[in-house]
């Protein structure tokens, strides 16, 4: 992977809490507290591109340049020995490097040729330092948190690659899947700031981190539950070795992108989440993406239906969605203007029902099922049917700042959830509350498949193959649908639905009225 983050990071590499201990106690000026607004007043930003590229920082001091300090050329090794005489000085080690730390504040600052202080501590330099101990602290916490995390996940992914298919078969789900959105997910947490500053240096960071992961995971599958989660494993593996590749890029490079990526204090405050509050996130997201990767292999969707409700988001009680009861009222997610809902689709049963294993879902897993259809949801508006983690919008998602969000519940953010969606407009028909009739009982309630999705049915095609469904059967079954009722719901203005390549997988309008005057007390079967 090529990258180049390197210089200013590693100048603000003062990497362990002993920074912050020694400059509460010597350096408990206001002009030193880690805020934006310091790091500003202090023209750190200024001061670090003059140590960089030599000239007068904001104290008067004239540095000569990176060029003049000596090799090898790395930034953060630079600084250390400058700004504090440490013999050796370097943060290129995860978690934690023991050589990237800051001792005292009240000895940063110029120095003679003897290493010794000249004059008073340098305020930009303890600033920048701080942020340097604050970036480098944050990757070693993800660091951390990636090895527990993903310690505390393949038990139990290997339970769920049980629970969450079809009795008797085998697993073969896309690890891609799984992969790409894991790393977007990483990506995130690496190019995070502390503060909530606009840094598009931070969703540079971010992007590189999530690509590089993610290029390598190609188009895998997993065959069995041993496979499964001995990918996730071997991933963690590879995230943490990626992380620690950006680690050094920033703190030991030769360029300048560190000073981008501190700029503006965007490091200076630091992030509140520990090792810990990771490891769960990254625990709890792998789970859920599995799951997601195991229903993939079926007809599981989810089926949203316009309510013309103005109060969906809303938890009032008594808004349209709130008393609808067409679907499965456990996967029930109010929003945009209608409701969503959750299903697997039997073909050879032409009924619908809960999704494999979806009774172990909540009580087994603490996976609330409507968290697998609002996180769905939200894939779904942001790319349409086919989400591609991979090419989510990093900055966009950096930009929202929500990281409380982010950490606290990652089963309901976009893409952790990527099952299929079908718009079905108004046609609520194609509802059915499984639930009540079987309980949790895959053979659950009598249902039909949607027969048309997007507006004029324009989707349906791309629903059916998303959703594994055979679309010559769907579009059988949905020649009988739309004649049992006389092409109630049928998309105005629409002379034909497609659900797939060649004849038999489109039905015309005229299709439909051919075998509604063929009909009689017997119902002749009308196939295509």
């Amino acid at each position: 992977m090529k990258t180049s983050v390197a210089p200013i990071l590693g100048l603000i590499l003062a990497t362990t809490a002993s920074v912050l201990t020694p400059r509460a106690s010597n350096c408990n000026g206001a002009g030193y507290k880690p805020t934006v607004e310091n790091w500003k007043d202090a023209k750190v930003d200024r001061s670090l591109r003059a140590f960089w590229d030599g000239g007068k920082d904001a104290e008067g001091v004239d540095w000569p340049g990176a060029n003049q300090y000596g090799n090898p050329r790395q930034f953060a090794s630079m600084l250390g020995t400058r700004l504090q005489n440490s013999a050796v000085w370097s943060c290129s080690k995860l978690p934690s490097d023991v050589k990237c730390t800051v001792e005292r504040c009240t000895e940063i600052g110029r120095r003679n040729k003897g290493g010794n202080m000249v004059g008073d501590p340098s305020r930009w330099g303890i600033l920048a330092l701080e942020s340097v101990l604050n970036l480098h602290t944050w990757f070693s916490d993800i660091w951390n948190g990636l090895r527990d995390g993903q310690q505390g996940a393949t038990s139990v992914v290997f339970k769920a690659a049980q629970d969450f298919v079809k009795p008797d078969s085998k697993v073969n789900a896309d690890i891609k899947s799984i992969v790409a959105g894991a790393s977007f997910m990483i990506g995130i947490l690496g190019g995070f700031p502390g503060a909530a500053i606009a840094n598009s240096a931070a969703g540079a960071l971010s992007a590189s981190l999530g690509i590089a992961l993610s290029a390598s995971s190609g188009d895998q599958r997993f065959q069995g539950a041993d496979a499964f989660s001995t990918a996730i494993e071997s991933f963690t593996q590879q995230s943490r070795a990626s992380l620690l590749q950006i680690n050094n890029a920033i703190l030991n490079s030769a360029d300048d992108f560190a000073l981008d990526v501190l700029r503006g204090g965007a490091w200076i405050v630091a992030p509140t989440y520990s090792a810990q509050d990771i490891g769960n996130f990254y625990k709890r997201s792998m789970i859920a993406r599995g799951i997601n990767a195991l229903w993939r292999q079926y007809n599981v969707y989810v089926y949203y239906t316009w309510l013309d409700d103005a109060g969906a988001k809303s938890k009032d009680a008594g808004t349209k969605c709130d008393l609808d009861r067409s679907g499965p009222q456990d996967s029930k997610y109010c929003a945009d203007e209608g409701v969503y809902y959750l299903y697997l689709y039997l073909a050879g049963q032409r009924s619908a029902g809960y999704p494999y294993g979806g009774n172990k879902l909540e009580a087994e897993y603490n996976i609330n099922p409507k968290w697998a259809v609002e996180s769905s949801a939200r894939s779904f508006k942001a790319q349409g049917i086919n989400y591609d983690a991979a090419s989510a919008d990093v900055t966009k998602t950096l930009g929202a700042r929500n990281l409380d969000q982010f950490i606290g519940f990652p089963e309901i953010l976009e893409g952790t959830w990527t099952l299929p969606v079908c718009d079905g407009s108004s046609r609520g028909r194609f509802n059915v509350d499984y639930t009540r009739e079987k309980n949790y009982d895959p053979r659950g309630g009598r249902g039909e498949p949607p027969c048309a999705c997007g507006i004029d049915g324009r989707d349906t095609a791309t629903f059916i193959k998303a959703a594994n469904f055979n679309s010559e059967s769907v579009a059988n079954m949905c020649l009988r649908s739309w004649t049992e009722t006389n092409l109630a719901d049928w998309p105005e203005g629409v002379d034909r639905i497609v659900y797939g390549e060649g004849r038999k997988s489109v039905v015309t309008k005229k299709d439909v009225e051919n075998c509604m005057g063929k009909r009689s007390t017997s119902r002749p079967t009308c196939d295509l």
